[in-house]
C-alpha cells in the first residue's frame, strides 16, 4: 500500500492523459488506477466506451495498449482515411480506434497468432465493424514463405515474437519462458507488403500502422520503393536491435528518405523503442534522406 501511495506524486504529471481518459469512459476511475498499476483488474474485463465501442481486456497488456492508443492517440489516423492497414493488430484495439476515427475507412488487419487473431474477429464482431476490416491470420516479412513463431503458453500477447535471429533478445523479460525456448516453434505463413496490397485489391493506402516487433527493420528495408510508395503514410514503433543485426534507426531512416518518404515525427522512448511517421515526399521527385534525430 505505501509503494502504492507513494507513486501518486510522480504520476500527477499524468493528469491530462487521465482527463483523456475521462473522456473515453466512465468507467475512467478503475481503468486509471489500473494502468498507473495502483489497483488490478479482475480479467476478463469489459469496458464501455462513451462512443459505444466495446473492448475486452484479458490482461494488464490490454490495459496499457488501450491507453496508448485511445487515451494518448499514439497513432496518427486522419477522419478522411479511405485505406488503412494494421500490421501487428493484436486484439483489434488499433483497428476499432481507426474505424471510429476514420469512418469512411476499410482496413485491413494483420494479425499471425492464432488465438489473439480469434479475440481479434471477436472484438470486430462485438463492435459491429467486421464489414469493414478484412483480417489476415498470417505474419509480415521481407520474403513470402513459412516461417515460426512462439509457441509457449502464459506470455502476454504484445509481446509474442515470430522467430528471426535478429529479434531473438528483444521482450526477454515480458516472454519470461518463451525467451529461452528451444526447438521448433508454431508454423506461419509469411507474406509480404505486396501481398497484402494484392489480398486487399487496393492500390494506395492512406495509413500503414506497423509493430512487429524488431521484424519491422527487414519488412521496410527490403521491401522495394515502388511498394513502399504505395502507403502514403507509415506509423511504425521501432525496436532496438543488437548491433551485430546491422539494423536499426539510422538504417531505417535513411532507407524510408531513399524511397521517397519525408520524416513528420519521431518519438524516441530512450527505452530501446519508439514510433516514427513518415509520409510521402510528394513536394519534389527527388528522392530525400531522413536524418534520425537524438
Amino acid at each position: 500500500m505505501f509503494r502504492k501511495l507513494s507513486a501518486l506524486p510522480a504520476n500527477l504529471s499524468r493528469l491530462p492523459e487521465v482527463a483523456g481518459c475521462y473522456r473515453e469512459t466512465d468507467q475512467w476511475l478503475i481503468v486509471t488506477l489500473a494502468y498507473l498499476g495502483l489497483r488490478d483488474l479482475h480479467f476478463p474485463f469489459t469496458l464501455r466506451l462513451r462512443t459505444g465501442e466495446l473492448l475486452t481486456f484479458e490482461e494488464r497488456i490490454d490495459v496499457v495498449i488501450f491507453w496508448m492508443v485511445f487515451v494518448r492517440h499514439h497513432y496518427p489516423v486522419n477522419a478522411s482515411d479511405r485505406i488503412i492497414v494494421d500490421i501487428g493488430a493484436n486484439i483489434g484495439i488499433f483497428t476499432i480506434y481507426a474505424a471510429r476515427q476514420a469512418p469512411g475507412a476499410r482496413i485491413i488487419a494483420v494479425e499471425p497468432f492464432h488465438d489473439t487473431c480469434r479475440r481479434l474477429r471477436k472484438h470486430l464482431e462485438n463492435n459491429r465493424i467486421a464489414e469493414r476490416v478484412t483480417v489476415l491470420n498470417c505474419a509480415i516479412a521481407a520474403e513470402k514463405g513459412w516461417g515460426e513463431m512462439d509457441s509457449a503458453q502464459g506470455i502476454p500477447s504484445q509481446y509474442r515474437r515470430v522467430h528471426s535471429e535478429e529479434t531473438a533478445s528483444l521482450n526477454t523479460r515480458h516472454r519470461g519462458l518463451a525467451a529461452l525456448q528451444k526447438g521448433p516453434g508454431v508454423p506461419v505463413e509469411n507474406k509480404t507488403l505486396a501481398d497484402v496490397l494484392e489480398a486487399a485489391a487496393v492500390d494506395n493506402v492512406d495509413l500503414l500502422k506497423m509493430n512487429i516487433h524488431g521484424n519491422e527493420y527487414a519488412v521496410l528495408m527490403k521491401t522495394p520503393a515502388e511498394v513502399l510508395r504505395r502507403f502514403r503514410r507509415i506509423a511504425v514503433q521501432y525496436h532496438e536491435l543488437p548491433l551485430a543485426a546491422k539494423m536499426g534507426k539510422a538504417q531505417l531512416f535513411s532507407n524510408l528518405g531513399n524511397s521517397g518518404f519525408r520524416l513528420v515525427s519521431d518519438r524516441d522512448t530512450h527505452r530501446g523503442s519508439g514510433l516514427v511517421v513518415f509520409s510521402v515526399d510528394t513536394s519534389c521527385n527527388t528522392l530525400l534522406v531522413a536524418t534520425p534525430t537524438a
